[in-house]
């Protein structure tokens, strides 16, 4: 059940054991009531998407440079100045009377505190963003390409003060994606890689920090060889007759000692009184960042659906009601029984349709078959008679042509050959 906070209007997410009792708002940090009855948004509610324009991202891991100077400076100045009272002591002795060396170390120490101070606290707002729920359970129970515009519509009502968030921005970026793509292999690359980013970047953040830290025992060297080079140039200096200059020579020398230790005293306290709040804020940023990895594994892979089919809670919840649900279906299998009854209907008329045209060109093809027979064996026996007549009359021809030639020789021979002729014996005869 969700409910919205009466101060920031933040969307939250309540259970049964929280009606009628005061929680805080992890946004705003205020009381408020929740009511004994809640009533559940209706469809039409859940439907209605705002338009989503995005938002300008900052930096999670860095602190404003300039912001941090101007605070680091101010603390310098501030403790300095609570220093004053105790100049005489050892203490204000050691701040204020051993030169610029361990001012430097005092400014350095301060600028480093205020930034892992600011980078707490940027720390605690990226936790306080965790506690809020991005997967409400009116929503669904899996996240896939229906519902996925709703998921990402609540992270756009989060607050504007956790908005700008690492892991808020992180799952926005994700459930974009995978609503673009609807693929969970790309969305878990994705998300290593944004984890790998984030890493780097946190890691990038503590720079200057490292770099105070090596610098402030550096100084105390520094220091260290100033003050042994004025207590050795104050001791060559020294005339060894006079008493007067001989003791000032002396105080020059302890004064130039007492530079020499004090500055590198200095410089390797601060160094190691940094070095635990370096660690610890390290440590919790990486706890948070690791937590941050958990909860896009743990809350946001596991909801991920990304096939083309719902599941069966997912139906049951689209539902108003089970019942509704059981006439939804049942009209469905009415209309489909319908249907189907009138598919069947067609098949069978357009079949006995098919099986009429069938018939009927068995029957065109069969008369043109025949006919067709018909007319070649009346067209074959034509040919044949025609040829037989004709065949008949040139045998006729030639047994007139043979009777003519057998009636020339019979003539021949009744009239016998000429004498002419018969004194010839041949082509070639003798004279």
């Amino acid at each position: 059940m969700q409910i919205s906070c009466p101060h920031c209007s933040t969307a939250l997410d309540v259970t049964q054991d929280h009606l009628g009792q005061q929680v805080q708002c992890p946004a705003c940090q205020n009381r408020l009531t929740v009511p004994t009855e809640i009533s559940s948004p209706s469809g039409s509610q859940l439907l209605s998407h705002p338009e989503r324009t995005g938002w300008e991202e900052g930096d999670h891991a860095n602190v404003h440079f300039g912001k941090s100077l101007l605070l680091g400076v101010g603390s310098t100045l501030l403790f300095l100045g609570m220093m004053v009272p105790l100049k005489a002591t050892r203490l204000g002795e050691l701040f204020l009377m051993r030169g610029w060396v361990n001012w430097v170390e005092t400014f350095l120490f301060a600028w480093g505190l205020v930034i892992l101070t600011m980078k707490w606290k940027k720390n605690q707002a990226q936790e306080r963003a965790a506690l809020l729920n991005l997967f409400p359970d009116h929503l669904g129970k899996e996240i896939h390409a229906a519902n996925v515009g709703s998921f990402i519509d609540n992270i756009y009502a989060a607050p504007s003060t956790l908005r700008d968030s690492l892991i808020i921005n992180r799952i926005r970026k994700a459930l974009e994606l995978f609503e673009s793509r609807t693929d969970n292999s790309e969305v878990g690359s994705f998300l290593n890689t944004q984890s790998d980013i984030d890493a780097n970047r946190s890691s990038g953040s503590y720079s200057l920090v490292k770099v105070f830290l090596w610098a402030i025992p550096i100084l105390g060297f520094i220091g260290t060889v100033m003050g042994l080079s004025v207590a050795v140039g104050s001791l060559a200096m020294a005339d060894n007759t006079d008493p007067e200059a001989l003791k000032s020579s002396i105080n020059s020398l302890t004064e130039g000692l007492g530079v020499a230790f004090d500055t590198t005293l200095l410089g390797l306290i601060l160094s190691i009184l940094m070095s635990f709040p370096l660690a610890a804020v390290q440590k919790k940023e990486d706890e948070t960042l690791t937590m941050i990895d958990a909860y896009c594994v743990e809350r946001l892979m596991s909801k991920l659906n990304d096939s083309k089919t719902l599941v069966g809670d997912e139906l049951i919840q689209q539902a108003n009601s089970i019942p509704e649900l059981v006439s939804s279906l049942a009209r469905a299998h009415e209309t489909f029984l319908v249907n189907l009854n009138e598919s069947t209907r067609q098949l069978t008329y357009n079949g006995e349709l098919i099986q009429d045209r069938l018939e009927g060109h068995r029957r065109v093809v069969e008369g043109s078959f025949t006919d067709a027979i018909e007319k070649m064996s009346q067209t074959s026996s034509e040919i044949f008679l025609k040829s037989h007549v004709q065949l008949e009359r040139t045998f006729e021809n030639i047994n007139h042509g043979i009777q003519s030639i057998n009636q020339a020789l019979k003539d021949l021979g009744e009239k016998g050959i000429p004498n002419e002729a018969k004194k010839k014996k041949g082509f070639f005869f003798r004279a």
